[in-house]
């Protein structure tokens, strides 16, 4: 399990953590089930969390960090 893994499983468990404490136990759920399947079956299927891993475009690239640095 490398880091990036790691880190996403401690973030769903402090999320679920923190809507519990809210006593949003619907949300709290929600993530729960998200993650279960995903964090199961990292070492069983590697290549189904990566496929599905959303990936996030860097939107400090091209046109965006010109037009930031004229204002």
């Amino acid at each position: 399990m490398n880091l990036s893994q790691r880190i996403t499983i401690a973030w769903a468990v402090q999320r679920v953590t923190y809507l519990d404490s809210l006593k949003r136990y619907e949300d709290s759920y929600a993530v729960s089930q998200e993650f279960c399947e995903w964090t199961t079956c990292l070492n069983v299927y590697p290549e189904g969390v990566e496929s599905s891993t959303l990936n996030v475009p860097d939107f400090n690239k091209g046109n965006r960090t010109s037009q930031s640095m004229q204002l």
